[in-house]
C-alpha cells in the first residue's frame, strides 16, 4: 500500500467519524438543548466533517493544491471546540480564533507550494492549532469547577495533541527544511492522533449537552432528582474551592394546586413538562436542573448576579406565556426564589431551603415575580408570624 492509498483511508475514517460526530452534536446536543456552546461544537464538527472531504477528494485526486487548502481550515475546528466549551463556561467565547486559524493556515500552505518553505508552513499550522488544543486544557485544569470528569479524555488528548505540535515545533528548528518528504511519517500520526482526538471530543460534547435531556433524566422520577442533588453537592464542593460565584434558583408553578382541582393530574402534568423544557431552554448549557415535585424546578448555576437576573426575568416572561388547556380560565405563570451561595454558602441544603422560602415569598406577593434571598426573607424566617 503505498502513501496515497494510506492518505485516502485515513481521510475516508476521518470523514467518517466527522459525519458522526457532526449529526449527532446537531441532532443531540443542539436540538436538545440550543445554547452559543452547542452551536460552535456544531459548527466545529461541521467544519471538520467537509474539511476531511475535501482533504479525502484532493488526495484521492492527486489535486494538491485542493487538498492543502482543506487542509488548513481543518486546523480551525480545535479552535471552535475551545470557543465552545469558553462559551459553556460563561467566559469570552473568542468564536473568531476558529476562521482566523483555519483562513491563515489554508493561505500559508498554498503559499508554501512545492518550495523549501512547506516544512516550516506546515510545522507553523500544526502547531498553532495544536496552541488552540493547549488553551483548552489550560482553561479546563485551572478551575476546578470546570474539571467535568466526562471531558477528562478530551483534556488528556488535547495535552498530547498540544505536545505533539510543540515537538514538531521544535524538530523544524532542528532538522532542515524539505519540500515536505520528511512530513510524510508526521502526517499519519497527526491523522491517528486526529481520529482520537475527535472521538473523545464528541464524548465531552454529547455527554455535557445531554446531562440534563430526556435522554439522560426522568424529571418527575424521585432517582432524578437524587441524581441533581448527588451533581449539585459535587460541583459546589468544586465550587467552593474556587470561590467562583453560583446560585440555586428555585421556580414553582403559581396555582398549581388550583390547576390541578380544575383541570386533573394528567393537565398539570402536561403543564410541568413544558413548565420544565422552559425552564432547560432558558438556562444556559452547564446549568444542572431539576425537578422534586410536580410544577418545580431547581436550576443550578454557575453566573454572575447581573445574568441571573437575565436569566430570571426570561424565564418568568416565556412561563407566562405558555400555551394551557382551553378548559383552564387560568393563565400559567411562576415565582421564583434566588439564593446565591454568597449569601448563603455552598451548603446544598441550606441553599434550597432558602431558595424555596423565597419563592414562597414572591408567590404570596402576588406570584409571576423572583425574589432575591437577602434581609425580606431572612425576616420571613425569623418571625413565623409573617407567614401565611
Amino acid at each position: 500500500m503505498n502513501d496515497v492509498d494510506i492518505a485516502v483511508g485515513l481521510g475516508i475514517a476521518q470523514a467518517a467519524i466527522a459525519t458522526l460526530a457532526t449529526m449527532l452534536t446537531i441532532g443531540i446536543a443542539f436540538l436538545a438543548k440550543p445554547s452559543r456552546a452547542t452551536l460552535f461544537w456544531s459548527f466545529a464538527f461541521a467544519l471538520a466533517m467537509v474539511s476531511t472531504f475535501g482533504v479525502a477528494a484532493g488526495a484521492a485526486a492527486e489535486a494538491e493544491t485542493v487538498r492543502r487548502i482543506f487542509l488548513g481550515i481543518l486546523m480551525g475546528a480545535p479552535a471552535l471546540l475551545w470557543s465552545g466549551f469558553r462559551a459553556f463556561w460563561g467566559v469570552r467565547a473568542l468564536p473568531w480564533v476558529g476562521p482566523l486559524v483555519g483562513a491563515a493556515s489554508a493561505a500559508l500552505l498554498v503559499a508554501a507550494g512545492d518550495t523549501i518553505w512547506f516544512s516550516p508552513a506546515y510545522r507553523v499550522v500544526f502547531f498553532a492549532t495544536s496552541v488552540c488544543a493547549g488553551l483548552f486544557f489550560i482553561d479546563w485544569v485551572r478551575v476546578p469547577a470546570r474539571r467535568d470528569r466526562v471531558a477528562l479524555p478530551f483534556a488528556i488528548m488535547s495535552l498530547a495533541f498540544f505536545a505533539a505540535g510543540a515537538a514538531n515545533g521544535i524538530a523544524g528548528f532542528v532538522f532542515p527544511a524539505t519540500t515536505g518528504d520528511d512530513l510524510a511519517l508526521l502526517r499519519v500520526i497527526s491523522s491517528i492522533g486526529m481520529l482520537a482526538y475527535t472521538a473523545c471530543a464528541l464524548v465531552a460534547v454529547i455527554g455535557i449537552s445531554t446531562r440534563d435531556t430526556a435522554f439522560a433524566r426522568s424529571s418527575e422520577a424521585p432517582a432524578g432528582w437524587q441524581r441533581f442533588q448527588l451533581t449539585a453537592v459535587e460541583r459546589l464542593a468544586r465550587a467552593q474551592q474556587s470561590g467562583e460565584p453560583w446560585s440555586v434558583v428555585y421556580l414553582q408553578l403559581d396555582d398549581a394546586a388550583e390547576i390541578r382541582q380544575m383541570g386533573g393530574a394528567a393537565v398539570l402534568g402536561e403543564l410541568s413538562r413544558r413548565f420544565l423544557d422552559t425552564v432547560r431552554s432558558v438556562f444556559p448549557a452547564e446549568s444542572d436542573v431539576g425537578s422534586p415535585a410536580a410544577g418545580t424546578a431547581v436550576v443550578l448555576l454557575p453566573r454572575n448576579d447581573a445574568a441571573v437576573r437575565d436569566h430570571l426575568r426570561t424565564v418568568l416572561e416565556r412561563i407566562s406565556n405558555l400555551d394551557v388547556d382551553v378548559s383552564l380560565p387560568i393563565r400559567p405563570s411562576a415565582s421564583a426564589g434566588w439564593a446565591p451561595v454568597s449569601v448563603v454558602g455552598y451548603d446544598l441544603d441550606a441553599l434550597l431551603y432558602m431558595g424555596r422560602e423565597a419563592a414562597t415569598l414572591a408567590s404570596e406577593n402576588g406570584g409571576d415575580r423572583w425574589e432575591r434571598v437577602g434581609v425580606t426573607v431572612t425576616d420571613r424566617l425569623l418571625n413565623p408570624l409573617q407567614r401565611s
